[in-house]
């Protein structure tokens, strides 16, 4: 699939957030981009998955 670049978006991410994106990688040496992954891929499904209970609804 064929999509635009965005410009990073970690610009949005408040000092308070990514300071504790910084100590949990510290803690599990997971990178903060691999933790920014997770997170949205976490927050696309929830979407989703909130979509479809309301196309049931």
């Amino acid at each position: 699939m064929a999509y635009a670049r965005y410009a990073w978006v970690g610009n949005r991410i408040d000092d308070e957030d990514m300071a504790r994106l910084y100590y949990h990688k510290q803690e599990t040496k997971k990178p903060i981009t691999m933790q920014v992954q997770e997170a949205v891929k976490l927050y696309l499904k929830e979407i989703e998955e909130r979509k479809g209970d309301d196309n049931n609804a």
